[in-house]
C-alpha cells in the first residue's frame, strides 16, 4: 500500500466552525439524528447571507440551516423556495469544507446520502469550479444541488423539528 501525503490547508473558518460543531453537539444544539420527515417543517428567509451566517441565523432562530436527506424532504423544501418567487439560489447545509469531495450535511455532521443514498447534485456537481466551491445551494429552477463559493451571500433554508 503506498500512502503518500497530502498538504493541507489550514482555514480560520474551517477550524472555528468544526470547534463550533463539536461545541454544539456536547450541549445537545446539533442534532446527531435524523429526524423523521414528519417531524420537519421548512422556513425560507429572504435576506441574502454568506453561507455560515445563514447557518447561525438558523440556529438562533431555533433550527438548523436545511439539510434534505430525502426526495421528499428536498421536493419540500423546494416547494418553499418556489413560493418566494425569488430566481437565486438557495443555501443547504451541504458542504465539503472539511475535505475536498467529502460531503456532509454541516447541520447533522453526517455524510450526504448516508442514510438511504439520496443525492439531488445536478448532472455537472459538484465541480469545485476555481477550487473554491465547498458549499451547497438548492437551484430555484430545478431544486437541485450545486456547489458554490461558502463567502457569496444568498439567502437561506431553516428546518425546525416539531414535537
Amino acid at each position: 500500500m503506498v500512502h503518500r501525503n497530502r498538504s493541507v490547508v489550514v482555514e480560520p473558518h474551517r477550524t472555528i466552525m468544526n470547534a463550533s460543531l463539536i461545541v454544539l453537539a456536547l450541549v445537545g444544539i446539533v442534532p446527531l439524528i435524523l429526524p423523521t420527515t414528519s417531524a420537519l417543517r421548512y422556513t425560507v428567509h429572504n435576506t441574502k447571507v454568506p453561507l455560515y451566517e445563514a447557518w447561525t441565523q438558523c440556529i438562533t432562530k431555533g433550527g438548523y440551516l436545511a439539510s434534505p436527506a430525502t426526495a421528499k424532504q428536498n421536493l419540500e423544501i423546494w416547494n418553499e423556495v418556489k413560493k418566494t418567487g425569488t430566481s437565486d439560489g438557495w443555501w443547504l447545509s451541504g458542504t465539503d469544507n472539511g475535505m475536498e469531495g467529502s460531503w456532509i450535511w454541516l447541520s447533522r455532521n453526517v455524510p450526504i446520502g448516508i442514510i438511504n443514498g439520496y443525492t439531488n447534485w445536478a448532472s455537472t456537481e459538484p465541480n469545485n469550479h476555481g477550487g473554491t466551491e465547498h458549499c451547497m445551494r438548492m437551484e430555484y429552477t430545478s431544486g437541485k444541488w450545486y456547489d458554490l463559493s461558502c463567502d457569496l451571500s444568498l439567502y437561506y433554508v431553516c428546518e425546525y423539528y416539531s414535537l
